[in-house]
């Protein structure tokens, strides 16, 4: 039998009980591009006996466990204050979840978070499932192109079996719209409202594996959010970003895609540092590249991820 690489589905769903598999069902599914998965990660422990002769003396693998990359269009649910149907794995990432009824939809940093998911990835058929799931996520936003939310997973083993597979059901998944004029307004950085080029963010959770006597888990120990955007490059009158990175300054990053309600999804970090500003090229028009560093002023205040 040949097992076609075109036939992968993602499926996810939170647990009660973390670590405690939950079974899946179609809507759980996640509409994914590009999926990757790692189905067998493990530290490999070398026996190094000792012999008459050279040679190996075998390998043992210890700490099993899956890992699964995703990318998921970025797009709304349609209905303002109703949560994307992706919405649940933000929640997996130390996140919280806000609804606002006929509103908005907010994810903010969880420090304290303790959500975690049970994910199937299946391969035509070849089901690896993970218990204990967790991860963290990042954006990719580049002009003229479908915007991402790209997840990296880590999850407790669990043996993979072939089984029918699911048929996803997509419900809730709507179609994105491309970073665009007629989508998506300028980014504004440190006061300054800017045509952009492309814009990263990166959430930057510490996800750790552990498995010791009476404990498997993946743990999140701590993030760090950075950023990276490539804008028109104003003139030093306008805005000067290399004082503003001299003087070590932070302000208010924003990035919003989509004018329609329902579809309008906003990152706002109140206190990005701009980091090492330098002169680019777009078809020769100069542009300011940057990184971002999203600093926090009290516990879980560095960004929030706005669904209106």
């Amino acid at each position: 039998m040949t097992l076609r690489t075109k036939k992968i589905a993602f499926f996810a769903a939170l647990e009660s009980v973390y670590g405690t598999a939950v079974a899946l069902a179609a809507t759980d599914a996640i509409r994914t591009k590009g999926a990757k998965l790692t189905p067998f990660e493990a530290t490999e422990v070398q026996r190094d006996l000792d012999g008459t002769g050279f040679g190996n003396a075998g390998t043992i693998h210890v700490g099993e466990h899956v890992t699964v990359e995703i990318d998921v269009e970025m797009a709304g649910s349609g209905v303002a204050g109703t949560p994307p149907a992706y919405g649940r794995l933000f929640k997996a990432c130390g996140m919280s979840e806000t609804i606002v009824a006929g509103t908005s939809v907010t994810y903010a940093p969880a420090s304290d978070s303790t959500d975690s998911l049970t994910t199937y990835i299946e391969l035509d058929g070849q089901r690896h499932p993970a218990r204990g799931v967790r991860g963290t996520w990042s954006i990719k936003a580049d002009s003229q192109g479908i915007p991402y939310f790209n997840f990296k997973w880590t999850g407790c083993w669990v043996d993979p079996v072939t089984a029918a597979s699911l048929i996803p059901d997509f419900t809730g998944f709507t179609t994105p719209r491309p970073i665009a004029y007629a989508y998506t307004p300028k980014i504004r950085l440190h006061g300054l409202d800017s045509v952009y080029k492309s814009f990263g963010f990166d959430y930057g959770g510490d996800v750790q594996f552990f498995d010791n006597p009476g404990e498997q888990s993946v743990e999140i120990m701590g993030r760090s959010c950075k950023g990276n955007v490539s804008l028109k490059a104003p003139t030093l009158t306008e805005k000067n970003y290399f004082m503003a990175a001299r003087l070590d300054a932070d302000d208010l990053m924003s990035f919003v895609h989509g004018k329609t309600a329902g579809g309008i999804i906003t990152l706002n970090a109140p206190h990005a540092q701009i980091l090492k500003p330098n002169y680019g090229d777009d078809k020769g028009r100069a542009t300011i590249e940057c990184g971002l560093d999203i600093k926090y002023t009290s516990k879980d205040d560095e960004m929030t991820l706005v669904f209106t």
